[in-house]
């Protein structure tokens, strides 16, 4: 698919040099611009086909692929298949579109080289040509399923948010190790299964009579939902091969009625115990997909699972507000740094030397700032969560629900604050605005915020909530780790680069304009590295004697 959106690029780039040359300059001047709306809108729609795809594409569970459609509710699928496909989209859109705000870095980083400034700037054919191969490479990795692959990383955080997929693995744990069939499908089995007594189902787990025993009851239970006929298309889906797994235990039926009779032939013991092992876990894996499948709510799912002979837990969520000193404290010390360090550098770039004489009232202004903008929007949505845990409620929102509210949360409270800190201590005419037209212009400064209060929730969340995986504090995981931090803050000044760019300084600033906007993009880069190092590193779980709790599973 890549390959042929940059064949048509590459078709488009020859048609159009080609009317420039016959229709002269006002050609030459529109045609760029429409080879770039192109690129762009053709790999926009490619690229949510394929993110699509992507986030349907099937994962393993008990080394059977299954689809993640299958493993949580049809309105928490369809509501983290459209988050990724809108990163996706947008990530996209940034780079094709918004690439030239990345050569626009040039005054402030000397070793952009002239030729290419020159040619982003005329959007030139080879430019272009390399704009589209960008864009060629990103839908690619759309495709690419590995674990270097850091698009698809987030889609695999995206579907943790929806419990894809522990959720089917801690329901085939249950039945692996916890089920107890209800007495009134005990009687029924035994009565139809002549080689089941009701002395088997109280045997030991691992023993081939208690799990053959296992597998009649979960067939049984299967069976009456296939003869329901109100879920067609889940027991029609070729991944799962319901047809077949029947088939395979009437096959496996005869071995098991030897086995009980003491008589076994073909097969040896060890064979004949890790055949019913693997035709359990493949009952297991149905009944768990089925459980999630016919529920649309946590609480619907636990009844069920109640009912059906295992206990799923309701998540134990930790009092989130507790680490707020943390981030505060982090956030504090990375603006001071990023500015004074940004400073410095700055000067170096420019041929100045280093001149570690920067003036620290500017550092104190910077930190109050991003206190009104990151400080509040963090605590507010800490102190929400908080709430809305400590009220109680009837539902049982996913993670991914709550990461959406705190994103917007984020994005509207940040700027509000920053919009009050502006008004009453800011430089120059902002302070003249309304209220209402500073807050409008305080918006571009609201995704920051936003992705960062995500960010330092989710791994919040991997240290304080039962149902989400322990963050590995091991010695080995330290520059993974790391590395995740620096891509993080990588991608946020990135994806800020537009409002970066645009600041110009006040009249009578210490600053100008470019070193304004250098001290932004590194403070933006420290702030966000300094925060996500907290969620990564400060966080650990309950220990004798320490003060950050976490109730483990």
């Amino acid at each position: 698919m890549a390959s042929i959106v940059l064949g048509i690029v590459i078709s488009i780039l020859v048609s159009t040099q080609a009317s420039a040359d016959e229709f002269g300059d006002t050609a030459s001047e529109l045609l760029p611009s429409l080879v770039r709306w192109s690129i762009t809108l053709l790999g926009l729609v490619v690229a949510a086909r394929l993110a699509w795809q992507a986030f349907g594409r099937a994962v393993t569970i008990a080394e059977v692929p299954t689809f993640p459609r299958y493993m949580t509710t049809r309105q928490q699928y369809r509501l983290g298949g459209f988050i990724f496909v809108i990163f996706s989209c947008c990530f996209f859109l940034l780079l094709i579109h918004e690439n030239r705000d990345v050569i626009a870095l040039a005054p402030l980083v000397p070793a952009i080289p002239d030729a290419v400034i020159q040619a982003a700037k005329g959007q030139s054919a080879p430019y272009l040509t390399v704009i589209a191969a960008m864009g060629a490479v990103y839908l690619f990795l759309l495709t690419k399923e590995a674990q270097w692959n850091v698009l698809l990383m987030v889609r695999d955080v995206i579907q943790s948010w929806i419990s894809v997929p522990q959720l089917a693995k801690q329901i085939m744990a249950q039945i692996r190790f916890s089920l107890r069939v209800p007495e009134n499908a005990v009687s029924e089995i035994v009565a139809n299964s002549p080689e089941i007594v009701d002395q088997d189902f109280r045997k030991d787990p691992n023993s081939p009579d208690r799990m053959w025993a296992e597998i009649c009851y979960m067939k049984w239970w299967l069976t009456q939902g296939h003869e329901a006929g109100d879920d067609a298309t889940f027991f029609t889906e070729d991944s799962f091969g319901f047809d077949k797994l029947m088939a395979d235990f009437q096959l496996t039926s005869p071995t098991m009625s030897q086995w009980k009779a003491g008589v076994l032939t073909g097969l040896a013991a060890p064979q004949a115990t890790q055949l019913i092992k693997e035709l359990y876990n493949r009952f297991a894996r149905l009944v768990a997909c089925y459980l999630i499948y016919r529920n649309g709510s946590r609480i619907d799912l636990r009844n069920e699972a109640n009912k059906f002979g295992i206990e799923i837990d309701a998540p134990v969520h930790d009092n989130p507000l507790r680490y707020w000193i943390v981030y505060i404290i982090a956030l504090i010390c990375s603006v001071y740094l990023g500015v004074a360090i940004s400073a410095v550098v700055y000067d170096v770039l420019q041929g100045k030397g280093i001149v570690l004489a920067q003036d620290p009232n500017r550092s104190m202004a910077w930190v109050m700032y991003s206190l009104c903008n990151y400080g509040l929007a963090i605590v507010v949505v800490l102190l929400l969560r908080f709430a809305i845990s400590s009220l109680g409620s009837h539902s049982d929102p996913s993670h991914l629900t709550t990461y959406c509210w705190s994103f917007l949360v984020a994005l509207v409270v940040g700027p509000a604050g920053l919009t009050v800190a502006v008004h009453y201590f800011g430089e120059g005419n902002l302070r003249e605005m309304s209220v209402v037209s500073l807050y409008y212009a305080m918006l571009r400064w609201g995704l920051g915020p936003a992705l960062v209060t995500v960010y330092i929730s989710y791994y919040l969340d991997r240290q304080s909530c039962s149902d989400l995986p322990d963050i590995d504090n091991s010695l080995r995981t330290v520059a993974w780790r790391l590395f995740n931090c620096f891509g993080f803050a990588a991608t946020n000044v990135f994806l800020l680069l537009p409002p970066l760019l645009s600041l110009v300084a006040q009249e009578g600033a210490i600053w100008e304009t470019n070193k304004l906007r250098f001290i932004a993009a590194g403070t933006t880069f420290c702030l966000a590295f300094g925060l996500a190092l907290a969620a990564q590193f400060a966080l650990k779980k309950e220990r004798i004697g320490t003060v950050l709790a976490h109730k483990p599973a």
